[in-house]
């Protein structure tokens, strides 16, 4: 199943990276396309030889762009170099289709997981992970605290 760039594989991609790094906002990855080297800085890419995930076009522009190191998962990098030139995910005609794929695969859409993972990370209190998602999401904690933090453990 992973020797082509199939909807199967392009959705373990965007799983894979947003249970490791934290969840980016679809409309960040709905323009994201993979490469093997920098793109311009108006376009969302990852590199996968320099094992980068670089997203210049953001709803917190102010903030820069955003770098996430991806460079500990050689498999995730591997699979990711099967759909170099194409967008992370995409539909039968080659287009963006994140978020209806992720809704029609899971049925829950993205805002679901992100919610879930702050939520998760916040119960367990675990600093370094909590800034880290203060990064890719680009929220204060306060926000994070407010917004995301809707889950709770249930015994």
């Amino acid at each position: 199943m992973i020797n082509n760039w199939s909807v199967e594989v392009q959705l373990f991609c965007v799983l894979k990276l947003y249970l490791t790094y934290g969840v980016i906002r679809s409309s960040e990855f709905i323009t994201c396309l993979i490469s093997d080297a920098d793109c311009d800085n108006n376009t969302n890419y990852i590199n996968v030889n320099k094992k980068q995930i670089v997203i210049n076009n953001h709803k917190n522009d102010r903030k820069a762009k955003k770098d996430l190191d991806i460079s500990s998962d050689k498999k995730q990098l591997g699979i990711l170099r099967k759909g170099i030139g194409q967008f992370l995910v995409t539909n039968q005609q080659g287009e963006s289709a994140f978020s209806r794929l992720f809704m029609n695969y899971f049925e829950h859409n993205a805002y679901d997981l992100r919610k879930a993972i702050s939520s998760k990370c916040i119960a367990e209190g675990n600093i370094e992970e909590i800034k880290k998602l203060e990064h890719v999401q680009g929220h204060s904690l306060q926000v994070i605290l407010d917004h995301y933090n809707v889950y709770s453990k249930t015994t």
